[in-house]
């Protein structure tokens, strides 16, 4: 009887062991999971979840942390595949359904995102992560006025909340509206001195100043190492602010003399806002004597914003010369790192003579908003932008800039750049550029 009770007991003390140790590595795995995901290694995250979750495919922990893991590394269908199996057995769970609804926001799907914190206010009518998720989105589709209003019935309810100051601050700077952006962004930072975003924030609402015109005056006159007159260039530019959502347009009329001969240009630049954090360059020229400069060109850039303080650009620009067409795909990738702003910027031509490629990279020092000093150098067949026909035919060359850009009494901007240009098999040149404009 007592050898019985003994195995009896043993056994049990053996099956309460296994279930302790199985245990701990669930808990094990699934906190190694959720701090990958914390910190960023979103593969982590992934591998150790599908790993345990083979042997308890239905943990809610871990296929959550799984889901979020996936949406936040940008795999977007995955994790919305995820959350649906998880959906199929927790209907009205609200953190998953929260989820779900702002995976389809980041997808770009807004309004089956709507529709999913519209179901969590069906079931939660004051919400306030749906009601933010909401205001969000319309934000982000320029409906200004509805994420206001949608921000201000939380802020109703969360009078302190740093958060939401912050993003209804964000809502009138993207509106234009510098003094309700720095009410709330100062009523934020007070909350959360320390908070760099909200000081960034602020910052940016404090514009130099908010200029709406602008004429300016810019002359280039280029020297050569060889016996040539130097080129002189000549540019009057008128430039309006519409709004935060047109953008700016710039009327320009430009005159060159070289070699005895001059030749005259219109054009017009556009600066549209396309859609969240992206905007457009657009820059239209007509010559009708097209002696030095094609008679029509255009270039067509799109810049988008990523991250914090990162932005990328890819373009187009296409110049019909007299005898020739020229064709050059250009980006650039550049990052405000504090005051600093340092940019990589390329160009490719398809052409069958020279380099296809080059390369230009410039730093800039921002000492106010408007205001900077800034370095440059580049390589390659034309590391620069191409005006004339005389610039096409450089095969080899390199180029220093150095450029000084300031604005005076909130009222007078004044530009001076020098730049140093070796061309293989050609001269040498200098050119000294001085641009002056006035603000109102």
């Amino acid at each position: 009887m007592r050898k019985k009770a003994g195995l009896f007991f043993t056994i049990t003390f053996c099956l309460i062991s296994v279930s302790l140790s199985t245990a701990a590595d669930e808990a094990g795995s699934k906190d190694k999971a959720l701090q990958a995901l914390k910190s960023g290694d979103y593969p982590a995250a992934i591998e150790i979840c599908l790993t345990q979750l083979e042997a308890e495919p239905d943990h809610y922990e871990l296929n959550f942390i799984l889901s979020r893991a996936y949406a936040y590394s940008g795999q977007w269908d995955k994790a919305l595949s995820s959350l649906n199996d998880m959906l199929e057995r927790y209907p009205q769970n609200l953190d998953l359904l929260l989820f779900r609804s702002r995976v389809y926001a980041w997808k770009g799907e807004y309004s089956t995102a709507k529709q999913g914190f519209g179901r969590v206010l069906g079931l939660d009518p004051h919400n306030r992560e749906a009601m933010m998720g909401n205001a969000e989105i319309a934000s982000w589709q320029k409906k200004f006025r509805e994420a206001r209003e949608t921000y201000g019935q939380i802020l109703e309810a969360y009078p302190d909340d740093p958060g939401i100051l912050y993003r209804i601050g964000r809502v009138y700077l993207w509106e234009g509206d510098y003094s309700n952006a720095r009410r709330y962004f100062e009523r934020a930072v007070g909350l959360e001195p320390g908070n760099r975003e909200f000081i960034r924030a602020l910052k940016n609402a404090h514009p130099e100043f908010v200029n709406k015109y602008e004429l300016r005056y810019q002359h280039l006159n280029q020297g050569f190492s060889d016996d040539r007159a130097n080129y002189l260039d000549h540019q009057v530019v008128f430039s309006m602010n519409v709004s935060p959502d047109i953008g700016s347009f710039h009327l320009k009329y430009n005159h060159t003399r070289r070699y005895g001969t001059q030749d005259s240009q219109f054009g017009i630049e556009l600066y549209p806002h396309l859609w969240q954090r992206a905007y457009g360059y657009v820059d239209l020229q007509f010559s009708s004597d097209a002696i030095h400069y094609p008679g029509t060109s255009y270039i067509v850039e799109v810049y988008q914003s990523l991250f914090q303080a990162a932005e990328i650009s890819l373009g187009y620009r296409r110049m019909n010369f007299a005898n020739e067409t020229v064709s050059v795909y250009l980006g650039s990738v550049g990052y405000y790192a504090g005051s600093y702003y340092p940019v990589f910027r390329w160009y490719y031509t398809p052409e069958d003579e020279g380099e296809n490629f080059s390369w230009f990279v410039n730093v800039r020092r921002y000492f106010t908003k408007n205001s900077y000093l800034a370095l440059g150098y580049g390589r390659g067949s034309r590391p620069f932008d191409i005006v004339t026909v005389e610039d096409v035919r450089v095969q080899k060359s390199w180029i220093f800039l150095a450029e000084w850009d300031w604005c005076f009494l909130e009222r007078i901007h004044l530009k001076v750049q020098f730049t140093h240009r070796n061309e293989d098999n050609g001269p040498t040149r200098n050119g000294l550029f001085v641009a002056t404009g006035y603000r109102w």
